[in-house]
């Protein structure tokens, strides 16, 4: 009896190790595909350009793919400080998503997209490109831009880092607009 148990434990031994077969180059792949993402929780990162501070960047998570184009994923929002030389907030930003391309150190926004400048001036927005390099936001989507005294709607911005300066390249919607005529 026992030799009998020894000899079908002995088969079953053989078929496990004839079926256990590894490929090297699945296994290969299989290690390269889960090590292509880089993961982050809890993300504080400082932008700084000729040595100074220029942004502060908080995200709750933080995707690092690693594949060509490499790139940098917000995939549940973030929140950007702008400061000025002197460390002062001189606006922020927020969205629900984000995409930076180390490459070209721009970043991509969407979902919900939020600059507000020290003046109160808010830009709201679906979609809006940050051009790192020449410290501009960009877009060609509609925006509306909410001020102390109105409330400006249009396709199309452009603006400084800051928002501080901003342009909307098609304006839509009613405008006040002063008769110069009446000024003395």
């Amino acid at each position: 009896m026992n030799r009998i148990i020894a000899r079908i434990a002995f088969v079953f031994s053989l078929l496990a190790m004839v079926s256990c077969e590894n490929d090297m180059n699945a296994i290969m792949n299989l290690d390269k595909s889960t090590t292509a993402v880089e993961e982050g929780k809890d993300i504080e990162s400082m932008y700084s350009q000729t040595g100074r501070v220029k942004a502060k960047l908080t995200a709750p998570m933080m995707l690092r793919h690693l594949k060509p184009p490499v790139y940098v994923e917000f995939s549940k929002g973030l929140k950007v400080l702008f400061y000025n030389d002197s460390l002062d907030v001189e606006s922020t930003l927020t969205a629900r998503y984000g995409k930076y391309f180390e490459n070209d150190a721009n970043i991509f926004l969407r979902d919900h997209v939020v600059v507000i400048n020290k003046k109160g001036e808010r830009l709201d927005c679906e979609e809006l490109n940050w051009d790192s390099k020449l410290q501009k936001f960009l877009s060609n989507k509609p925006v509306r831009i909410s001020t102390v005294t109105d409330t400006l709607y249009g396709t199309g911005l452009e603006s400084n880092q800051d928002f501080s300066d901003y342009t909307i390249l098609h304006p839509s919607g009613p405008f006040i607009i002063q008769d110069s005529t009446m000024m003395n």
